[in-house]
Formats: structure tokens, C-alpha cells, sequence
């Protein structure tokens, strides 16, 4: 490999095969576990899921954990179970997936965005406060890249407006606020276990949560919101009956099989990925032109994103930066398109572009760097070098 000019400008790719931004690691004992579970008498809805629930329930350290198909139908059921419908308003972040305001879409609400604090990439709870009004009902912070928002702040709008709170924490589970597993605050935490997240069950998603009442709920409307044993059931066993509009999200005793094994890695995961944060911050911190991720003494996070943003300091815009990357068969990514941005939420809310300059400013420079236990310490090396070359070159 030469360190030269950047394979975008001529030169030889610092490497021959892509490396993504994120991806999953499986072992032998992942693959036994699932076998196992495919030979056990249940291979949907059986006790495995119950076990896995409740080593999700103990890491983060809470009294419920309920399975689901993705992070996606985990919000879906939090919204759901939070009781949203047509006419109310639910504050949340521009800059994340959709899935995350679709919590409230999916019922019938209004998704409210404000706007974020640039530090932590979440929610900004003085802009949270300047959109709530008397229709709303709740809130949905996203805890950007597996780092917190500003949970203090954020509980202390939710207490003063009397709102249910829906932690987004798909992109941080296994990290911890104030010693507290992320997620656990009052009044859902929302999981997401696909391939590039921090452990994976191939799709799949958990909400946790302390109040009983809630878990009920989010387990009856996985499962059709049918209830098994109504009046009259003990002498007609098979009579049951749907309550109400629900769903099948249930999750795989296989899918559970595999998320307990990937669990007794989980500090292995998270060490490898800390391995990796230090090699990019000792590599990137003082290099002009690149604001590596927030950090704070708070928090214990375990990241999901290696996100940096680009400034002019660099040499170079933000698009030249990713397509100089890819061209090194370095494949970064931008998390996210801000959703104000898209159609959909354009056309049916009236959201326009410039209507959140923080979340803006943040997307107009932000890059996902590969990020992923699997990674060899040459793949690390990799992505330093064709970034570093790509400094010299940009900023002669």
C-alpha cells in the first residue's frame, strides 16, 4: 500500500476488499446454541425467549424485558403500550432513523421534532420544552451512536409535562449513565439487536421497562392482544379471544438461542470496540478538520457509531471525505438523513429544511468509521492510513 495520493485522485486502494461501517461476529458457540434450540420442543414463543428476556432484564437492570421481531416493532409496541393515539404529540429527534418517530406515527400521533444539542448528538431539552404544548403526550430521546442525551434534563421536561418517556437505545445497550444500564430509566427502553448493533439475534429488538402494568401490556399486544385464558377457558381449553388490535412480533427460540450466546460475549464486544475508540481517538484527536465523538465522566457508553464530523479544517467537504473513503474500499456511512428532510415527514407534518440548524449543521459533516468487534487490528490500521493520506493530500 502506498501512501501517496488517495485512490479518489489516482492513486492504489489502501485495501482490495470493503470493509463496511458495521457487522456482526458470530462463533461456533453461536451456531451450537441455535442448533441446540432447533432441537429443543419449542422453536417459537418457548422458554428460551423467557431466558433471554430475563438476562436482557438483569444486564440492564430492570424488572421487565420483552422480546420482539426488531427494534422497529419494540417501538411500535412502546408507543402502543404508552396508550399515543390520533390527536396527540410526541417530541423527538430529527437526527435519527425513522423508526424512532414512527413510535408515534404507528399510533396515530404526531411526530414533534426539536431540535438537538450538538455535543451529544440527542434531544436538547430547552428545544424540547419550546415544542411542547397541551397535546402532548410524550417523548422519545434517541441516545445517538450508544452515547446518552441528556437523561437529567430530559426526565426533568417529562416530569414537568407529566409525559411517558421512550428511550431510544438501539444503538446503546450494554452502556450504563450514573453506574444505571441505559435504557432503564422511567418509562420504556427501546433495544435493537440487528447484525451491526452491539449484539445481534439476525433481526430482533427488546423493550424493558420497571412498571408491570406496561410489561403486560407490550406482551399482549405482541402476541394478537389476545388473551389464552378468558372466562370459560378452564372448561373449553380452547377457547381464547383477541381484546384488541395487536401483533405478531414474536421472536424465535432460535433468534433468543443466538442473543444468549452473543450476551456471554457482550464484555468482549464491548473491550474490542473500546480497543478500536482508542486507536481512532489517538489517531484523529488533533487532526485538524475532524471533531471526534462526545465523551463524558457520566457515562459508561457502549458505542454502536464511530461518528465524526468534518469541517472545513479538513481540506475537504464531507462528500469528498465519503467518496474518498469508499474509493480506499473504506466503506463509512452518514447516521442521519435528518427526518424533516424526507417526504413523508415533509408532506404529511410540513416540516421544511432549515428548520433545526443544530441537527443540520451535525448532518453536514457527520461519518460513521467502521466500528465492529470483528475488525483485525490491519483493518483498523486501514482506515487510519486512508484517512490520514487523504489529510495530507486535501490539505496541501
Amino acid at each position: 500500500m502506498s501512501d501517496g495520493t488517495p485512490a479518489k485522485y489516482g492513486g492504489e486502494p489502501v485495501r482490495e476488499e470493503l470493509l463496511g461501517y458495521g457487522g456482526q461476529q458470530i462463533r461456533q458457540q453461536d451456531k451450537t446454541a441455535v442448533s441446540d434450540a432447533l432441537d429443543g420442543d419449542y422453536i417459537t414463543r418457548g422458554p428460551t425467549v423467557e431466558r433471554f428476556e430475563d438476562r436482557v432484564a438483569n444486564v440492564v437492570g430492570v424488572d421487565h424485558a420483552v422480546a420482539t421481531t426488531s427494534g422497529t416493532t419494540a417501538l411500535h409496541l412502546a408507543g402502543r403500550a404508552a396508550g399515543w393515539g390520533k390527536g396527540d404529540e410526541v417530541v423527538t429527534t430529527p437526527l435519527t432513523f425513522a423508526s424512532t418517530a414512527h413510535a408515534a406515527t404507528y399510533t396515530g400521533a404526531e411526530p414533534v421534532f426539536a431540535d438537538i444539542d450538538p455535543e451529544t448528538r440527542g434531544l436538547d431539552p430547552d428545544a424540547v420544552r419550546e415544542r411542547i404544548t397541551e397535546d402532548t403526550q410524550g417523548l422519545i430521546p434517541m441516545h445517538y451512536g450508544g452515547h446518552p442525551a441528556d437523561i437529567e434534563g430530559l426526565l426533568e421536561v417529562a416530569d414537568d409535562h407529566d409525559l411517558t418517556v421512550v428511550w431510544d437505545a438501539c444503538h446503546g445497550f450494554g452502556g450504563t449513565w450514573r453506574g444505571e444500564g441505559l435504557g432503564a430509566q422511567r418509562d420504556m427502553g427501546v433495544f435493537s439487536f440487528h447484525p451491526v448493533k452491539n449484539i445481534t439475534t439476525g433481526e430482533g429488538g427488546m423493550v424493558v421497562t420497571d412498571d408491570g402494568d406496561l410489561a403486560d401490556r407490550l406482551r399482549r399486544l405482541r402476541s394478537f392482544d389476545m388473551d389464552y385464558a378468558p372466562e370459560g377457558h378452564e372448561g373449553e381449553p380452547w377457547y381464547q379471544v383477541v381484546e384488541g388490535e395487536g401483533y405478531n412480533y414474536n421472536i424465535t427460540d432460535m433468534q433468543a438461542a443466538l442473543g444468549l450466546s452473543q450476551l456471554d460475549r457482550l464484555s468482549e464486544f464491548k473491550s474490542r470496540r473500546n480497543e478500536i475508540i482508542a486507536e481512532y481517538d489517538d489517531a484523529f484527536g488533533d487532526m485538524a478538520g475532524i471533531h471526534t465523538p462526545p465523551a463524558t465522566e457520566e457515562a459508561d457508553p457502549f458505542y454502536h457509531l464511530y461518528a465524526v464530523e468534518i469541517d472545513e479544517r479538513f481540506g475537504c467537504s464531507r462528500k469528498e471525505f465519503v467518496n474518498a473513503m469508499h474509493a480506499e474500499n473504506i466503506g463509512v456511512q452518514v447516521h442521519y438523513v435528518p427526518l424533516h428532510y424526507h417526504p413523508f415527514f415533509q408532506e404529511e407534518y410540513g416540516y421544511e429544511r432549515g428548520m433545526f440548524p443544530e441537527a443540520e449543521s451535525v448532518y453536514d459533516g457527520v461519518v460513521s468509521l467502521p466500528l465492529f468487534p470483528e475488525m483485525s487490528d490491519g483493518d483498523v490500521e486501514d482506515v487510519i492510513a486512508g484517512i490520514r493520506r487523504l489529510h495530507r493530500y486535501v490539505g496541501e
